[in-house]
């Protein structure tokens, strides 16, 4: 017993005798309730003093941690772990109520008869691993890591894989089909040895701009293309995207950026943006259409569009069209050359220099646009002051 609990055990016992048979007898039954009241709030503090390195330590854990007491109820619970709950509340709750997973309720139960338990758990959206591990006094240590983000890069790894495998599998399979065919006997017909070869120099071509788009995306979402943000001459970018289009496509581009237009920007990372939305602008468009490369200039921003006159986008496609390997028409996008990535590349290289990017689409044809901090141009140094005129 402690000190406190005889100290106070020892003053009820005095006054008792002293009050008994006295004109305050009366006075006894309260003071019996004032030492069971302090002999209560002694027990509590006791359990505080306990129960303290228990919360320090479950504050120190990066995941959701909590002590389930014999009663299978949460006694102690981290700030993660209350983040979980209800209400933000995870004291007194069961499992069940906790997560309102029923798996790991009767986890939990194993646990309080000595079986840990591992397992996955799907909690609304968010994914946690999680592990229930019985302790010596027969409570039960509950974690949860949260493993949303794992599973989403995973899942889009996964998916990046598979769409790359199926691109590169389809001109790989014509190129060696055409060779298979010219090596059985075709190259001694010059006719059909030509056309085999167009074959081959086609898709040998889509290879070659795969790889390269493979590779531009992968240097930019790894971050190993370095952006540097500096004050850019858009119009001047402009000319040299229409210029690389141009002389891909032989075809004339519309320009209606004005002089001297400054954004803040990375000129090669943009010209690389407009040179994408620019080819795709071409490879869609309807026949004897117009690409034009507009600016609009707002106090803060710059946006650049790029307009075609094609049939446009249907609306059920806008909100996926910048995802990888996403195509409106794959048919049509395989024959014209594209590998579906470039508007994914140019999402990311956007995001990359602090901008934004959009689409809007009607019958009338397509309208991709980006916005840019606009770049002030740089005070002129101020002139010397003229010398001090001087008197004879």
């Amino acid at each position: 017993m402690s000190v406190f609990r005889d100290s106070v055990a020892a003053a009820v016992r005095e006054l008792e005798a002293e009050l008994q048979g006295g004109p305050r007898a009366d006075l006894s039954p309260a003071v019996e309730r004032l030492g069971a009241l302090l002999l209560d709030r002694e027990a509590r503090l006791r359990a505080l003093e306990r129960e303290q390195p228990e919360r320090e330590l479950l504050a120190a854990v990066p995941d959701a941690a909590g002590l389930l007491s014999r009663e299978g109820v949460v006694r102690a619970a981290n700030t993660a772990l209350e983040g979980i709950a209800p209400g933000g509340r995870a004291l007194g709750l069961s499992v069940l109520e906790l997560t309102r997973s029923a798996e790991l309720a009767q986890a939990a139960r194993r646990a309080l008869e000595g079986t840990a338990k591992r397992l996955e758990l799907q909690l609304g959206r968010r994914s946690f691993l999680v592990h229930v591990a019985p302790l010596v006094r027969g409570e039960v240590l509950l974690l949860l890591r949260d493993v949303t983000e794992q599973r989403l890069v995973d899942s889009t790894r996964r998916d990046f894989v598979a769409n790359a495998s199926h691109e590169l599998r389809t001109p790989v399979t014509a190129i060696a089909g055409a060779a298979e065919t010219l090596l059985a006997g075709a190259m001694n017909d010059p006719a059909q040895a030509r056309l085999f070869i167009d074959i081959i120099a086609r898709n040998a071509d889509r290879l070659a701009q795969l790889t390269r788009d493979l590779l531009d995306l992968s240097r930019v979402e790894s971050r190993q293309w370095v952006i540097a943000l500096e004050p850019v001459a858009a119009d001047a970018v402009v000319r040299r995207a229409v210029a690389e289009s141009a002389r891909r496509r032989h075809i004339e581009v519309r320009t209606e950026v004005p002089v001297n237009t400054l954004v803040r920007a990375d000129a090669s990372a943009l010209e690389h943006v407009l040179v994408n939305l620019l080819d795709n602008g071409v490879k869609y468009n309807s026949e004897g259409g117009t690409v034009t490369v507009s600016a609009q200039v707002a106090d803060d921003a710059v946006t650049l569009s790029v307009a075609d006159t094609g049939p446009g986008i249907e609306r059920r496609h806008l909100a996926r069209i910048f995802e990888r390997f996403y195509r409106v028409d794959s048919g049509r996008s395989r024959e014209s050359g594209g590998t579906g990535l470039g508007l994914a590349i140019v999402k990311h290289l956007m995001q990359a220099q602090s901008g934004e990017v959009g689409v809007e689409s009607g019958s009338g044809g397509s309208r991709f646009w980006v916005r840019l901090a606009r770049a002030v141009p740089a005070e002129a140094p101020a002139p010397p002051p003229e010398p001090a005129a001087t008197h004879s």
